[in-house]
């Protein structure tokens, strides 16, 4: 069966991180999402896909070009005006019209080919119209979200429902498996939700594929610290570590549970590096830095003396100075975060950490969550930053700056302060 793999959106609510990358090729434990996506669905028999591109979709098809290298045969097809998931479909009808099923799949989900296996059988298996994959969450608000009977068909789809309307927890994972005639129904409604329903009320047979082992959605910037975890869990945990010949590791330091550490990388000595963690080509990474779990760092990263990374994307070029704290966040390309930097991971008093994605302040799903720094941003020694701050790529924070708020992209940053004096009097004591 044929694919069309959906990669064509802005992904605004990844902002900065998309700013000069589209988030289909985003780093996650060493691979870019696209990737392991196609991967996936390599192993579960699909070769034949169809890309749909749009935004900074160039830099998409260079790096896939047409597939020979992922064992796959890719085609595309253009989103001139990304405008929404239903137009990125529309734009594949004269290629798909002559199928008798397709599937369709986002291109920022992470899942197993098991999945693709599923969703494919349970169509032909129930000569259904449609089938949907669905998964139980934790976080209804943030997905689309499937009421389904007894026999798993969806009664109604919901989007991102607010917590007073939520009356079931299974999230729409963003695999469909469908007949042509869905485009008919998108000519219409534009917007891919409505058409299923429209499909549901029409009293035709849309089921759901429930999954029920893990699987992640990207759509905010914190997912990608889970996604993150979730593929150092498939690829390591477990699995032994690799450690290329051409690595210098220098004693004494500790390798500890499962580990990738690539050519040309340089662990100086006093250093623990502890698994699952992804460490890039030709990176460096300085005399006493503890780098804790589910910590990927990208190509040519320099990590500087007494520097602790706790369950953070460091991307390639990246450079971390002296005795900096980076807790669950996630440093863009060619960053340069100066000493002493602290980028804090928690509130204080056991608050809640929010976030503002378009212009909406949301409360983040984690206990912990640092900073999210966009491509050739600098942060000068002794800055701060407050749980779930953003900073907009080429911006500049000036030294000991603490930042409670985003900063804007090609902006500087800096807090100002007055120093005052006083006279001492006579005969006062002076302190030493």
């Amino acid at each position: 069966m044929r694919a069309l793999l959906l990669a064509g959106s802005e992904s605004r609510r990844m902002w900065p991180l998309v700013g000069t990358f589209p988030k289909p090729l985003l780093d996650i434990g060493g691979k870019p999402i696209i990737q392991w996506m196609i991967e996936d669905m390599r192993a579960a028999g699909i070769r034949d896909i169809l890309v749909s591109i749009g935004y900074q979709g160039d830099q998409i098809r260079d790096f896939l070009g047409r597939g020979h290298s992922l064992g796959v045969k890719i085609d595309y097809v253009v989103q001139k005006t990304p405008k929404s998931i239903a137009d990125s479909i529309l734009v594949a009808q004269e290629e798909l019209q002559g199928e008798d099923a397709f599937i369709i799949a986002n291109a920022d989900i992470l899942g197993e080919p098991m999945m693709f296996r599923r969703a494919q059988r349970q169509f032909k298996d129930l000569n259904a119209e449609a089938v949907i994959s669905l998964t139980l969450t934790t976080t209804p608000q943030f997905y689309g979200i499937a009421e389904i009977d007894e026999r798993a068909r969806i009664k109604r789809l919901m989007e991102k429902p607010h917590p007073t309307e939520i009356q079931s927890r299974y999230a729409v994972a963003g695999i469909y498996v469908v007949q042509p005639t869905i485009f008919n129904i998108l000519e219409t409604t534009h917007d891919l939700p409505t058409a299923f329903q429209q499909l549901i009320d029409n009293k035709k047979d849309v089921y759901g594929s429930v999954w029920e082992r893990d699987w992640v959605e990207i759509s905010y910037p914190w997912d990608l610290i889970r996604a993150n975890r979730f593929i150092l869990d498939k690829v390591l945990t477990g699995k032994g570590s690799f450690i290329a010949r051409s690595a210098d590791i220098q004693q004494p330091s500790r390798i500890e549970g499962s580990v990738h550490i690539s050519d040309g990388v340089v662990v100086r000595p006093h250093s623990t590096i502890r698994g699952p963690t992804y460490i890039g080509p030709n990176t460096y990474i300085g005399n006493n830095v503890l780098v804790r779990e589910y910590t990927a760092l990208g190509s040519n990263v320099l990590v500087g003396f007494g520097v602790e990374i706790k369950e953070s994307l460091i991307y390639d070029e990246a450079k971390i100075g002296r005795l900096c704290f980076v807790g669950d966040s996630i440093v863009g390309r060619n960053v340069d975060i100066g000493a002493g930097a602290q980028l804090v991971n928690r509130p204080v008093a056991g608050e809640t950490i929010t976030s503002v994605i378009g212009g909406e302040r949301v409360t983040v799903p984690r206990i912990k969550y640092g900073a999210v720094i966009g491509d050739n941003a600098i942060l000068s020694p002794n800055v701060s930053v407050y749980p779930g701050v953003k900073i907009g790529t080429n911006s500049i924070v000036l030294p000991g700056t603490i930042l409670s708020e985003d900063v804007p992209a090609d902006t500087e940053a800096k807090t100002t302060h007055k120093v005052a004096f006083r006279q001492l009097g006579p005969g006062e004591e002076k302190k030493t």
